[in-house]
């Protein structure tokens, strides 16, 4: 998957970034390849894919499946998957996902390229995350990030629920 991230174009990150719908103030130099998303960002159950999905889907399910595995999710659900990418010398503003959907899932983080330079922080706390490793972000809390390396950063950051209504309620109990 690094791979192929790294070979799309810019012309490519750039078509596909300005069709994103998550085009927030904070994002500033970031550019994103989304192949799923939640319809108005609210309700989780209401996703759809983009045709890239289709094209992607068999390399990023294996990655998404072991990085929820700890969970132990009966019916997993993936309603937001994408690429983002943070030019060098940049930064994402420190902001909080207020929107409904942002309270249900949990959104996972997979650093595709990055470098020392390259932190993201939660809660003023600052954290070099390791290419290949996936890391469960708290995005209701004040979070961004920083690229100070000479290379752009590049996140496989997509979100995961418990879709079986029965085991969701038992796991909260």
């Amino acid at each position: 998957m690094i791979r192929l991230a790294q070979r799309i174009s810019p012309q490519t990150w750039g078509e596909e970034d300005s069709r994103k719908e998550n085009d927030f103030e904070v994002f500033h130099h970031t550019q994103h390849v989304v192949f799923r998303f939640i319809r108005d960002n609210r309700d989780p159950e209401d996703f759809y894919a983009n045709p890239s999905w289709d094209i992607w889907e068999p390399v990023l399910m294996p990655v998404m499946e072991a990085a929820i595995a700890p969970y132990k999710f009966r019916d997993p659900k993936f309603p937001k998957a994408m690429l983002a990418k943070l030019a060098a010398g940049h930064r994402i503003d420190s902001h909080k996902d207020g929107a409904g959907s942002n309270q249900h899932v949990h959104k996972i983080h997979v650093p595709l390229v990055t470098s020392k330079d390259a932190k993201l922080f939660v809660n003023g706390e600052f954290f070099n995350l390791e290419v290949g490793s996936a890391y469960e972000v708290n995005n209701i809390v004040a979070h961004g990030a920083k690229n100070d390396g000479a290379e752009d950063r590049i996140h496989f950051i997509f979100e995961a629920y418990e879709g079986d209504y029965a085991a969701a309620t038992a796991a909260q109990q």
